[in-house]
């Protein structure tokens, strides 16, 4: 299924699917095809078998060789295919020598999702038709494609360089250094040159070609990258990224009736259709934005639930104290084991259901899926060669965190082979509902959205910290009253009955103990923290607004629009590293 076709579908319009490349040279050795094929069989099977709840996707140029071979492969294993042709269909087709790979051709695209890439604006039409520097630049933009927005690839070679521009070696260097070493840099070296590459990851199969027969034979490498030394075992790389894909699309299948209600879209509804990508971002970004939203609700009612059973048992273990034998005792401890009891099983199932990561994770992913959005309705990515969101966010931070960087790849990759911005019809409604405005009565955008968050979360801050400020002094007045009582009984004067007396005895001991668990509460809710971030947020695109309304050029308008999008993703980055250690921890102080 393609990501396109996925929209017809009420929950998988939703999904994120794993995006598979291969590379491979065409002139394999005929006796040594079999053991190839067998490889990949196993890798595709065994990754689509293990991973049921996320959907596959092929990747490749359709070349003769090891694409139509992997391609072959994955058609039986019912893997879709993305056919990314470096040219027109017909002289791809042509490319091929052998009739029975003419025919496979043909057979493979009809069941895949074909994308011819286009042309330079400076290319001539009639270059293509013949081998030559346009046709060795168009190979070279398909094999970067493929290594730069594959979450894994599959790798069919001799391991051997060459000094080819748009060999299989050449993508594969790409895949492990971000830079294609000939005179066109497909991807700009800031993000490469000071940070490991998070997309190195690649299943090797070397073996020998027909142009250069030695050494003979098929050796199946296995995972290899950064972090992957070989071996037939998954990389926690991969395994963790396979995993948070799976729970992002099981949560899509439980709440998808849901999301599709009540989530909100960041297009806005038209007589004129959105094109069919920025539909799938957009609904993607609709699922992300209401499954955190959803998430972050859940953990705030666990913490509730937390220090609700802490003020219990502090009102039982007060009460044991107060009468450790009888009735009132047994059944002050069996409320303590009680609570004890409940609040490990909450803290288990807070674990199981991972609330606080999710909200963290899907947070992230709807920011990164929203700055891609309008920078593609707006024409920035186009603007600067060819930028996404996922190539500066979150690089090489968390092993877990890499998940939100292979579902981006699979987004951009349909930006990339899609375009689909226009500065002049895009610009008027990025400015309006990204950046917009804080009116009271017809504000728009992300201005006031964070005014408006600003304010209510200011309000219930504000009143959280009278109800903490009224229980201390509540404890403070309570303790005075004993100081004056026990002043006055040394002259053998009464202040207090002896009934009212041990009532607020027992109210002494609990107000304190009920401000601090509130405060804690409080600090653990972080509103105070998220007040901090939305006041950064709210100045940051009030800043853009006024820079954007003085801006006299387009290019600045698109160089200010990317660097708002930076800026918002780089906040967010600092956010969910810094929240994300949160655990509910049962009654453990």
């Amino acid at each position: 299924m393609t990501l396109i076709a996925a929209s017809l579908n009420p929950t998988a319009q939703f999904k994120i699917p794993f995006m598979i490349g291969v590379v491979g040279h065409r002139d394999l050795v005929p006796d040594e095809i079999p053991k190839i094929r067998a490889a990949v069989v196993t890798l595709l099977q065994r990754l689509r078998d293990d991973h049921p709840d996320v959907p596959l996707q092929l990747l490749c140029s359709m070349a003769a060789g090891a694409d139509l071979l992997v391609a072959d492969a994955a058609a039986e294993l019912g893997i879709g295919i993305v056919a990314l042709l470096p040219y027109a269909r017909r002289l791809c087709r042509n490319d091929l020598e052998v009739e029975a790979d003419r025919l496979n051709f043909d057979r493979l695209c009809e069941m895949s999702d074909v994308v011819e890439l286009r042309l330079p604006d400076d290319a001539k039409a009639g270059d293509i038709e013949r081998e030559g520097e346009l046709r060795d630049r168009q190979l070279q933009r398909a094999g970067s494609l493929i290594a730069r927005y594959s979450g894994l690839m599959i790798a069919i070679w001799n391991g051997a360089d060459t000094a080819h521009r748009a060999g299989t070696a050449r993508a594969i260097q790409f895949r492990r250094m971000g830079v294609m070493p000939t005179d066109e840099l497909v991807v700009s070296p800031r993000d490469v040159l000071l940070s490991p590459q998070d997309d190195d990851l690649n299943f090797e199969i070397r073996c020998s070609r027909v142009s250069n027969p030695t050494p003979a034979g098929v050796v199946v490498l296995g995972f290899t990258g950064a972090e992957a030394k070989g071996g037939q075992e998954y990389p926690e790389q991969l395994r963790t990224t396979m995993e948070r894909l799976a729970e992002f699309n099981r949560d899509v299948d439980e709440f998808g009736e849901v999301i599709a209600r009540k989530g909100r879209r960041l297009s806005q509804p038209s007589a004129t259709p959105i094109p069919k990508t920025l539909e799938y971002l957009d609904r993607l970004f609709t699922a992300a934005d209401w499954m955190g939203s959803y998430h972050r609700r859940c953990f705030t009612w666990a913490l509730k639930a937390r220090y609700g059973l802490w003020a219990v048992m502090a009102f039982l273990l007060i009460t044991f104290k107060k009468d450790s034998v009888g009735k009132l005792a047994i059944i002050a401890i069996i409320g303590v084991l009680t609570v004890f009891m409940l609040g490990t099983l909450l803290a288990l199932w807070a674990h199981r259901r991972s609330w606080h990561r999710k909200y963290l994770d899907y947070r992230a992913l709807a920011e990164a899926l929203r700055v891609d959005f309008y920078w593609e309705v707006a024409g920035v990515r186009k603007e600067f060669d060819g930028e996404f969101a996922h190539e500066s966010f979150l690089q090489k931070q968390d092993v877990e965190l890499q998940w939100i960087r292979n579902a981006m790849r699979a987004v951009s990759l349909q930006l990339a082979i899609h375009p689909c911005g226009n500065f002049n019809e895009g610009f008027p409604f990025v400015f309006a509902d990204w950046v917009g405005d804080d009116h009271p009565a017809s504000g728009t955008g992300q201005m006031f959205y964070y005014h408006q968050r600003l304010h209510k979360l200011s309000h219930s801050l504000h009143v959280a910290e009278q109800i903490d400020r009224a229980l201390l002094f509540g404890g403070l007045i309570l303790a005075l009253t004993f100081a004056v009582d026990v002043a006055l009984r040394t002259g053998s004067h009464y202040l207090l009955p002896e009934h009212l007396r041990s009532s607020m005895l027992w109210a002494l001991a609990l107000v304190p103990v009920y401000a601090a668990i509130f405060e804690i509460y409080l600090n653990e809710k972080a509103d105070g923290a998220l007040i901090r971030q939305y006041q950064y947020m709210y100045s940051l695109f009030a800043f853009a607004a006024g820079e954007l309304r003085a801006a006299r050029t387009n290019e600045l308008k698109l160089a200010i629009l990317r660097s708002l999008g930076h800026a918002c993703l780089a906040e967010h980055a600092q956010w969910i590293l810094a929240h994300r250690d949160k655990r509910i921890q049962g009654m453990r102080w």
